[in-house]
């Protein structure tokens, strides 16, 4: 059995070099030894980002998700790879995912529906049945090794409790403290979600109640997961993270009655925080090229968030997204995301907040004057800050290898890292000036404007 100690430092290691890929895949291995498959599916995704480690890492994460039942993301994650260059493994990964789905390269009977059916064809005129022949027995046929592995994969059935359970992140506690910067972001969350919980009968006295929920946007980076777990710490609630690929099911129907599932769960376990993560993905336009399964899943989706009966009440739904223009306008009426929040690079005192977090931890950090660097990093996302840090530290810790003793970053290793980096909310932003000038409906984007205008990138 893995040792939980050699596992802690490891992720120790990883904290301060997360750019390391291979690090990443013997964690990852080490955690499913240890049968902690959650995690090293997260290690996994992690290294595919790494380019150096993607080819490798994705051997390891298409099989796992295969095993979990992660279907979909197995077979995108295999095809997208095979597109740039043949992998054997890859390859039969595809057709164990396709078999798995029921569409083998064999032509079959379709045992699972489609969302979009062809319509079937009139019958055709009667004719003099043919004379019976005897039927010969179908040849017995020995067992091959792909049928024997596809029958040990196949997922098994689980109850739609169990299924929603699993999102439970349990006793994990951040809080408005925590997060650095945002503070008119804060100051609304508090005013429309937890405010109403905390003092019920405040809102009453002015007719007014809570619930609903937020809809949190902004460049990559920028803190929208950490805020929303925040959210959670603030209230004492349970925070689950939902994503396109927890819902998403090959079955006909199969979707909806996740997402019911995760509802109740949420419900029966209040109070609880529902994070919707990439929810331009989740709830996109029910126009995409009309596709009835789509349409299906999100007017399910609507409906539970309606929540008939007050059923919702300690309920609270936070999503994020960076791309708010795809989101379909039936999530932002009252009770469901009325609020949409602009969520954007740390300002000025942010910065200094993190950047002193992250160096002040090096040998050397403490000497380090961050003034300057907060100055030259304008724009910049959390994210941005935290791989600075990083780079700040690869001259000292060559320095540290070559001589075997610890050297000390100097201000010097800051200027260059600086110097090597850039925002990376610039693409973003220039995305969303296109939006906020020509898409803005109703003023919807009228934060984004100002916020534009002040950066001067307007």
């Amino acid at each position: 059995m893995t040792d939980p100690s050699l596992l802690a430092a490891l992720a120790q290691a990883l904290e301060r070099d997360p750019r390391n890929g291979a690090l990443w895949i013997h964690y990852a291995e080490l955690l499913i030894a240890a049968q902690r498959s959650d995690e090293a599916l997260a290690a996994l995704r992690n290294a595919v980002e790494i380019p150096s480690a993607r080819a490798q890492a994705l051997r390891k994460l298409v099989p796992l998700l295969r095993q979990r039942g992660l279907l979909a993301e197995a077979l995108i994650r295999a095809e997208a790879a095979l597109e740039s260059a043949p992998d054997p493994e890859l390859a039969k990964e595809v057709e164990l995912i396709e078999a798995l789905r029921g569409n083998p390269k064999e032509p079959s009977e379709p045992s699972l529906p489609v969302p979009s059916a062809p319509a079937r064809s009139a019958p055709a005129p009667a004719v003099p049945p043919a004379p019976a022949t005897p039927r010969a027995d179908p040849p017995v046929q020995e067992p091959r090794e792909d049928d024997e592995a596809l029958a040990e994969i196949q997922p098994e059935p689980i109850d739609d409790a169990e299924w929603a359970a699993q999102f439970d992140w349990g006793d994990l506690r951040v809080t408005f403290k925590d997060v650095a910067g945002l503070d008119d972001v804060k100051r609304q969350v508090n005013l429309r979600i937890i405010a109403p919980f905390k003092q019920p009968e405040v809102y009453q006295a002015f007719g007014r109640k809570g619930g609903g929920g937020i809809l949190l946007y902004g460049p990559p980076g920028c803190g929208k997961t950490y805020l929303a777990r925040a959210v959670a710490g603030e209230l004492g609630a349970r925070f689950v993270s939902v994503s396109i690929h927890d819902v998403l099911d090959k079955y006909w129907g199969e979707s909806q009655r996740l997402i019911h599932a995760l509802f109740e769960q949420a419900r029966r376990n209040a109070p609880t925080v529902l994070f919707f993560d990439e929810f331009d993905a989740l709830g996109s336009t029910r126009g995409r090229e009309e596709q009835q399964y789509w349409k299906t899943l999100v007017d399910q989706l609507l409906q539970e968030m309606d929540g008939v009966g007050g059923r919702n009440r300690d309920v609270l739904m936070v999503a994020a997204t960076n791309v708010p223009w795809n989101v379909d306008s039936a999530f932002r009426r009252p009770g469901r995301f009325d609020r949409v929040l602009l969520v954007t690079p740390p300002d000025k005192s942010a910065r200094t907040a993190m950047l002193e977090q992250n160096l002040r931890t090096l040998p050397g950090g403490e000497a380090l004057d961050v003034r300057g660097a907060v100055e030259k990093t304008e724009l910049y996302s959390g994210a941005d800050l935290v791989e600075l840090a990083n780079r700040t530290t690869e001259r000292a810790l060559e320095r540290s290898l070559e001589s075997g003793q610890i050297h000390r970053v100097e201000p010097k290793d800051l200027e260059r890292a600086i110097a090597s980096t850039r925002a990376s909310t610039l693409e973003w932003l220039a995305m969303a000036r296109n939006y906020a000038r020509y898409s803005n409906e109703g003023g919807q984007y009228d934060e984004l404007v100002e916020y534009l205008k002040r950066v001067k990138k307007w």
